[in-house]
């Protein structure tokens, strides 16, 4: 399988253009990751959330990509006020190439909770917490 679309598509992250990622992501795209608890579906949907993340972040560099048929995994490292993430990222793509999945994961968990909760500052949405296990119910 080609990955020019995945190739394309963090050049685009890397390079914080959030216009630069469009043509790579299928209408149908359906995105999983440590913003939200709930999938987010559709083109536009992803776009806006992939976008509010580049205005977040300072820096995002490709560490390691690896493909194996319709499947793509990508190893990256982020940088937000300081703060360094290490993510990954399964992308699947479809008959033509374009992204239709992505699965993110991103660590150490304090640190992504950080940056998950700037970013829900920045969007107006409900920002995650990190308690102790014994508080919850």
């Amino acid at each position: 399988m080609n990955t020019t679309h995945v190739d394309a598509y963090f050049e685009a992250l890397s390079n914080k253009d959030n216009q630069g990622i469009i043509p790579h992501l299928s209408e149908r795209i359906v995105l999983l990751g440590p913003i939200f608890p709930e999938p987010t579906e559709g083109k536009e949907a992803v776009v806006q959330v992939l976008s509010g993340f580049l205005a977040t972040i300072d820096t995002l560099e490709v560490n390691l990509r690896f493909a194996s048929n319709q499947d793509v995994a990508v190893f990256f490292t982020f940088a937000c006020n300081g703060i360094t993430v290490q993510g990954n990222e399964h992308l699947h793509l479809d008959e033509n190439g374009l992204i239709d999945h992505i699965e993110v994961a991103w660590r150490p968990l304090p640190s992504a909770v950080l940056i998950q909760e700037i970013f829900a500052a920045k969007m107006g949405f409900q920002a995650m917490r990190l308690v102790p296990a014994e508080t919850v119910a």
